[in-house]
């Protein structure tokens, strides 16, 4: 049965999950999912606008912005193994019963 006192490990088991999961996917992909699509529609909407900002610092790359954030590598692997944790835990519990 899913509720009852069961409830709180399959909680654990989802929260342990998407810890390592959410992790490892931003060790593998930092930049995060492509947005060149979304970018052009709202320079479209934005009409003129932004040509009129002035360029900093000389050209930068569109395929890489300025604010981009790096992945700190040791707390994402910290993040990982505690997710396994939980979740090699919440298992047990399920199947120990």
């Amino acid at each position: 049965m899913l509720g009852g006192s069961q409830i709180i490990i399959f909680l654990l088991l989802a929260l342990g999950g998407a810890l390592a999961v959410g992790n490892i996917a931003a060790l593998v992909n930092p930049q995060g999912p492509r947005r060149s699509h979304s970018r052009h529609r709202a320079s479209q909407h934005l009409g003129s606008a932004s040509s009129r900002l002035p360029s900093q610092a000389g050209e930068r790359s569109a395929a890489v912005p300025s604010n981009l954030v790096k992945v700190k590598v040791g707390r994402s692997l910290v993040m990982i193994a505690v997710g396994l944790v939980i979740v090699v835990w919440a298992l047990a519990s399920l199947i120990g019963g």
